[in-house]
């Protein structure tokens, strides 16, 4: 149990946040959450946790956790943050921490930090890998930047959400280093996808060439866990929606882009997801683009240059499968 009895601020009780929500209530801290979703707020509430908007519980608390779906969300609820502390931070005696937990872009991470500075909040990006099952488990993978004794300060509170707890360097680095960690697995992914649909074409069983790539150099995340768990078994049901991968690998583009990097795949794999979301449908896991490949790989009656060109309804893709 957590000795200090610290009031820990939640803002975004999504399927990510609220359980990790849950994980600080069983540390034993006292947490104070917000999210547009009644329904989450009122689960919170019934586990033991204080609920309402932020700016009425900001003054109770010294660090306020952010699990949020964009940057630009995050942005504005630290605009918010930053209008309520104004009115109260002189009769607050500790030091206000804020951790953005989010998937943010780590320009408007850098730039949220110099305003909070200014006020004199203390601010880390802490994102996560490792969804939803082990949202629950309190066995995250957490990569955070910042300041090294800001670090130091949430490291313990970081340990009750994750099981391995890395500080990689400065402000915003947690973040460039998870846009590039969920690019990777996108790309991972849609290339195990080709590859799966390639070998059943030929004969030969998924399960049997997944096995097969598990034992060998082209094994990943993808065919060791979401492939038997989501994708083989057609249940498609990781939780992490289609549009937040997304979200993630035209980050990690822009991200090269920024720095003038001489690369194509990211632009590739970034087209691949964007065709895909305009396929399937709005609320569609990201682990459905395997549905998405079924479509247009190796389709019969088209040229290379067609199937290059051709996206596919969800109505087609239906019919497919």
């Amino acid at each position: 149990m957590n000795e200090n009895n610290e009031n820990i601020g939640f803002i975004g009780l999504g399927k990510m946040g609220l359980p990790m929500a849950m994980n600080l209530l069983n540390s034993g801290y006292r947490v104070y959450g917000s999210d547009v979703n009644p329904a989450s707020a009122s689960e919170l509430q019934k586990a033991g946790g204080n609920t309402g908007h932020f700016s009425n519980w900001v003054p109770a608390v010294q660090t306020i956790i952010l699990m949020l779906p964009s940057s630009t969300i995050v942005n504005h609820v630290i605009e918010e943050i930053l209008a309520t502390y104004e009115t109260m931070h002189s009769n607050q005696t500790e030091r206000l921490t804020i951790i953005d937990m989010s998937s943010s872009y780590p320009h408007d991470t850098k730039t949220n930090g110099e305003k909070l500075k200014l006020r004199k909040i203390d601010f880390m990006d802490a994102p996560v890998s490792g969804g939803i099952q082990k949202a629950r488990s309190a066995s995250l993978t957490i990569i955070a930047g910042g300041e090294e004794e800001v670090f130091k300060k949430c490291k313990r509170l970081l340990h009750s959400l994750g099981k391995q707890v890395f500080h990689i360097g400065p402000l915003g680095s947690g973040h460039l280093l998870k846009a590039l960690n969920n690019y990777l697995s996108a790309t991972h992914l849609l290339s195990a996808c080709e590859a799966v649909q390639l070998m059943e074409r030929y004969g030969v069983q998924p399960e049997k060439g997944i096995e097969v790539f598990n034992h060998s150099t082209g094994r990943s995340g993808s065919t060791e866990y979401k492939f038997p768990s989501f994708i083989l078994n057609k249940r498609f049901d990781s939780g992490f929606s289609l549009e937040l991968m997304k979200k993630d690998v035209e980050m990690a583009k822009h991200l090269f882009e920024d720095y003038g990097a001489e690369t194509v795949l990211p632009r590739v794999v970034h087209q691949r997801f964007e065709e895909a979301s305009q396929a399937l449908e709005s609320f569609a896991d990201h682990t459905e683009i395997y549905r998405y490949v079924t479509s247009y790989l190796l389709k019969r009656g088209n040229s290379r240059e067609e199937n290059e060109e051709m996206v596919p309804s969800p109505t087609d893709i239906r019919s497919g499968l």
